[in-house]
């Protein structure tokens, strides 16, 4: 009799796994035609019976799961896409508690999170950083050792004015020295004479050995430490915080003393307060650290401007321009200094009576006048001919025509101003 009894247990035993694995069974089907409705009916059935120990069809209904759910997500946006990867990603980790070493589920984490980064990245492109920002800090906890993902994360929340989250993540990052630089591998193809960069450096080895590719190298990206202080210096600007701002960019300059980017970003910092004295002795010595740098020079002249030094001003425009002789805004920022001495001229002519002192005076003064006009003109004509729609250059220079007497280009000029207008 005891016999008896036992057999019958065990049959139960038995066909209660038959249901579920039945069930694990039509799952997978389901997914496999992606009938995730059905999926997700079968689990539910399949999961009223599951045991906790380590089984094989355990691991296969969290396996399943982690499908289901990941697949729904990859079509899914926002809150709704969120909720699912975040079940797929639980349900891969039940699998790794039981079987650390499989492969199934630790492909399949790789392939989620490349759907996470996608989903990121198209979150970005369409406006929504709050749901790029959450995606990329998942990506980061799914592997801490990849730190680019958390300034990914940083940056998608600054884009979305989710400050406290960026301050965060950038507080994050400082603190583990985190830098951004990273080894680029690459090689010279010889049919275009054009720099190609591979993925790892065996990828360039090989295409070198293709003969296809010449003179291997690798060099290092910049790093991004100073972006980061700016960026938390900005932030502190915003929330009106401005002695925080400064705190971060020295700190930054602690640890990273000859890096220029940090250098640049307190300059900007200074000049965000209006401190532009500041600004001008630390963009000097910027400049010192890159000399051949034009942007530097167009910033300083900027800079020069604002602290009413017009000569140095223009000494350092005309730099800018000889390191990158396509400057627009160099070549229309050196004529509006140019022009700017008239306005003393024109207020001199006006106080004028009608003496012959004074009308010859007044003829002097005209002749200045128009010299700064012509002085003026080739900067406009090379500013208008390296940017053809640019209409406060072409309007600045129709102005002169005029005043020059210059009316057929004038009325040339015109017809192409008011073309452009149309």
């Amino acid at each position: 009799m005891k016999k008896s009894i036992l057999a019958i247990a065990l049959l139960g035993i038995s066909t209660l796994g038959f249901s579920q694995r039945s069930e694990i069974r039509d799952a997978e089907d389901a997914i496999e035609d992606q009938n995730y409705k059905e999926a997700l009916a079968e689990l539910d059935l399949a999961k009223t019976e599951l045991a906790d120990e380590k089984d094989k069809w355990v691991i296969r209904y969290h396996l399943a799961k982690a499908k289901v759910h990941g697949s729904m997500a990859s079509a899914q946006s926002g809150d709704e896409m969120m909720e699912n990867l975040n079940t797929a990603l639980e349900s891969v980790d039940k699998v790794l508690e039981l079987e650390s070493d499989n492969e199934e589920a630790l492909n399949y984490q790789i392939q989620v999170r490349q759907t996470m980064v996608q989903s990121a990245i198209d979150s970005q492109n369409e406006g929504n950083f709050d749901t790029a920002e959450k995606l990329l800090y998942k990506t980061y906890q799914l592997n801490n050792n990849d730190t680019v993902m958390l300034y990914y994360a940083a940056s998608a929340a600054v884009n979305g004015q989710l400050y406290e989250t960026a301050l965060k993540h950038y507080n994050a990052l400082l603190e583990m020295n985190f830098d951004g630089s990273t080894t680029q591998y690459i090689a010279i193809n010889k049919e275009t004479g054009e720099e190609e960069i591979f993925e790892s450096k065996n990828m360039r080895d090989i295409a070198v050995k293709t003969a296809e590719f010449t003179e291997p190298a690798q060099k290092k990206t910049p790093r991004l430490t100073g972006e980061i202080a700016k960026n938390v210096s900005l932030i502190y600007i915003q929330q009106d915080q401005p002695d925080k701002a400064l705190v971060a960019i020295e700190k930054a300059k602690e640890e990273n003393p000859d890096d220029i980017s940090i250098m640049q970003a307190e300059a900007d910092l200074y000049y965000k307060l209006g401190k532009i004295d500041k600004y001008d002795e630390v963009m000097k010595e910027v400049v010192k650290m890159d000399p051949e740098n034009p942007s530097l020079y167009y910033n300083l002249g900027v800079a020069s401007e604002q602290l009413g030094d017009k000569e140095s001003a223009k000494e350092y425009y005309l730099k800018a321009i000889e390191l990158n002789p396509e400057m627009v805004n160099a070549y229309i920022n050196l004529a509006a200094i140019t022009l700017s001495e008239e306005r003393d001229l024109v207020e001199q002519m006006n106080k004028l009576g009608n003496s012959r002192a004074d009308n010859k005076k007044y003829q002097e003064l005209n002749e200045k006048k128009k010299q700064f006009y012509i002085d003026a003109l080739p900067y406009l004509e090379k500013a208008t001919e390296l940017d053809p729609t640019n209409l406060d250059a072409l309007q600045t220079k129709l102005n002169i025509y005029y005043q020059l007497g210059k009316n057929e280009k004038a009325k040339e000029l015109k017809n192409k101003i008011d073309s452009i207008r149309e």
